[in-house]
């Protein structure tokens, strides 16, 4: 069997290279795996793409993995679409939309060999501590959006018409399922604002993620989400690459900023990334703005690809 493998490394190959997987770990190796394999006259670490049983190369030449370098370090099933998908759709290399995917510190420690998780997992415990009552249009978009058929929803609602409080509502919903829910704002200061408010809701063990924290504690959340352990996570548009292995709902606060696009290669659109993801893992996602894009509009009024919420009266306190 052979396993078609991109490098973490800088390469102009965008398919991966193929190595033959040895005999002892044919049982093992799964797709989305970091591997150690040797690449030119060095060694390297790269991600597994896919497995296949047979090649058209010359089997002779073809090198073998060395080795797994973790059993806790891997792509989840969804993830190795979503690199694909992004390569594919914003005209970059394999490598460059893989390095999206594993915090800087993770990348490093794995090329170094010198990466191991600690063997203590943190425990959240979620306090929900919340009195408002929804109104009765707040009510109805909330049920709208946890039992349609849809999956994607754009809620259009002016500053202070009580879109946070639907939010709050939903991640209480997927909390209560045992689901991840991530919230998405397009700036750090946003983040830290909405974040103090989601605190105050249910407690210190919510999570946030953007680029003011350290790497080090990014990795500690990136096993953490990957492990199921952490349930609410806010952050900036980075924090949609993380393994989430029981997503429930994507909600992206501010959708018309423009933040949420990238401005170094890979230049994604985070709400395009969003929506593949939606479908990927068939979960919910809902896009809030006051003044929503005329795109999404458009995609939502014309093309139905949304299903349009307004929520458009101040939010009665």
């Amino acid at each position: 069997m052979f396993a078609i493998i991109s490098p973490f490394s800088r390469s102009f190959d965008d398919i991966g290279f193929t190595y033959k997987i040895p005999t002892s770990l044919i049982s093992t190796l799964t797709i989305g795996m970091v591997v150690e394999v040797p690449f030119g006259d060095k060694k390297t670490f790269g991600v597994v793409l896919n497995i296949v049983n047979e090649t058209n190369f010359d089997k002779s030449k073809i090198k073998e993995i060395l080795n797994i370098y973790s059993l806790d370090i891997f792509l989840l099933n969804y993830q190795i679409e979503l690199l694909k998908w992004i390569s594919y759709n914003y005209f970059c290399l394999i490598h460059q939309s893989l390095n999206l995917f594993f915090p800087k510190n993770l990348v490093g420690k794995i090329t170094k060999n010198k990466f191991e998780f600690k063997k203590e997992e943190k425990k959240f415990n979620y306090n929900f501590n919340y009195t408002k009552t929804l109104s009765q249009k707040q009510l109805e978009i909330y049920n709208k959006i946890i039992k349609s058929n849809n999956n994607k929803f754009l809620l259009y609602g002016v500053t202070g018409s009580g879109k946070t409080e639907i939010y709050i509502n939903l991640i209480k919903y997927y909390l209560d399922r045992g689901e991840q829910s991530l919230l998405l704002v397009p700036e750090i200061i946003l983040t830290n604002q909405i974040f103090e408010r989601i605190k105050k809701v249910f407690g210190d063990e919510v999570i946030i993620i953007n680029s003011s924290i350290s790497e080090s504690k990014k990795t500690i959340y990136y096993e953490n989400i990957l492990k199921n352990n952490v349930k609410i996570i806010i952050g900036t548009r980075s924090s949609l690459f993380y393994p989430y292995n029981n997503l429930g709902i994507i909600i992206i606060d501010e959708e018309h900023d423009n933040s949420y696009i990238s401005d170094i290669s890979p230049r994604y659109d985070a709400i395009e990334v969003a929506i593949e993801i939606s479908k990927l893992k068939n979960i919910k996602l809902l896009l809030g703005s006051g003044t929503p894009k005329i795109n999404h509009m458009y995609r939502g009024i014309v093309k139905k690809e949304f299903e349009v919420l307004n929520l458009l009266l101040g939010y009665e306190k």
